[in-house]
């Protein structure tokens, strides 16, 4: 059988152990079947799409998506058409260097004292990395620490909210939420926090907000609903509350609702009592105004007050022949009834005697 299907595959493939700590855990089932893959082929030498599409290993839409989260994630260099792998073990090397590096050097902000920053690291480590933390992220905790300022609790946190978000393992990643943090000012438990409880408040009313219209929210809805809890300062009853102050409209939208909730605002109103009370006020106000429209048209008015003529408004006069018995006069009908009388007697015998 000279078919190389056939051959028998003992060979072994070195797989860093970078990729399984680092990246795996970050990357979905596609990436890493497709990364795997790649690693027995052409670990050492250039590939393109045909090579992959032909090799049939996921679809080809898979294929495509399984390339760019690993481009994504710096495992895959792209030169035009063409892919060669990275050297993740070299980069591990060199971070490992720049780290060692930063710690040689009396940098200003640094203590001389890291117990405190050991033992937060090895929290982090133990937690969100199964006791194999890479080097990346202790530098991420020593930038977090040293130069954005953060206290301990909040960089604890940060690795949390990584580990929410699916992306505690991706280095660029959580670089990038570092820095996020950093831009909103959430430095001190305090602040994260009130950011926190934000988040929830925003979420409570993304959650009413879905319920009410009985729809999918857009990334526009959810920007909307967000702005009123953050900047309008409303709370996800009153959100509803607008929301069914609205149901007269029969199809509300929700620039109906938030011109509501502004119109609140501006008048000073938080909570739904108040709005009540409001809107129980600008009702009677606006019945108000429509009955003194109506008065305007209503009850007694002169003839010149309608604006009518005088001709218009005088009496209707009658002349003498209309004044006369439909019929004629009394004479006339006695008249009529004695000539019947003596045609009913002719009708019976002669003259009467």
């Amino acid at each position: 059988m000279n078919d190389s299907s056939q051959k028998l595959i003992v060979s072994q493939t070195a797989l860093p152990d970078i990729f399984v700590i680092r990246y795996a855990g970050g990357l979905s089932a596609s990436a890493i079947y497709a990364y795997l893959w790649i690693n027995s082929f052409y670990r050492d030498s250039n590939f393109d799409l045909k090579n992959i599409y032909d090799a049939s290993i996921l679809s080809k839409a898979e294929t495509d998506s399984a390339l760019a989260e690993l481009v994504a994630a710096d495992l895959l260099i792209r030169n035009g058409n063409s892919f060669h792998m990275t050297d993740i073990i070299a980069r591990e090397v060199d971070d490992y260097l720049r780290h060692e590096r930063a710690y040689a050097m009396s940098a200003d902000g640094i203590p001389e004292d890291m117990t405190d920053r050991n033992l937060l690291a090895e929290s982090i480590q133990d937690t969100f990395f199964q006791g194999k933390m890479a080097y990346p992220f202790y530098s991420l905790i020593d930038k977090c620490l040293f130069e954005y300022k953060f206290e301990q609790t909040v960089v604890y946190n940060l690795f949390q909210e990584g580990l929410d978000r699916g992306c505690v393992k991706n280095s660029k990643s959580m670089k990038n939420l570092a820095r996020e943090w950093y831009d909103k000012g959430l430095t001190t438990p305090q602040a994260l926090a009130e950011y926190s409880k934000c988040k929830k408040a925003v979420k409570h009313a993304v959650e009413v907000m879905g319920r009410l219209t009985r729809r999918r929210l857009n990334e526009l809805d959810l920007t909307r609903i967000e702005r009123w809890v953050t900047d309008l300062d409303c709370s996800a009853e009153l959100i509803e509350f607008a929301y069914k102050s609205n149901e007269f409209r029969g199809n509300i939208q929700l620039r109906h609702v938030e011109e509501t909730l502004v119109a609140w605002t501006s008048a000073g109103i938080r909570n739904v009592e108040d709005a009540a009370r409001y809107e129980e006020e600008h009702h009677k106000e606006n019945k108000r105004k429509s009955d003194r429209r109506k008065g305007k048209f209503s009850g007694s008015v002169t003839g010149a007050e309608a604006g009518l003529t005088d001709t218009e408004t005088k009496p209707a006069t009658t002349t003498p022949e209309e004044d006369k018995p439909a019929f004629g006069s009394g004479d006339e009908s006695a008249e009529e009834d004695s000539a019947a009388i003596d045609n009913l007697l002719d009708m019976f015998g002669g003259d009467d005697d």
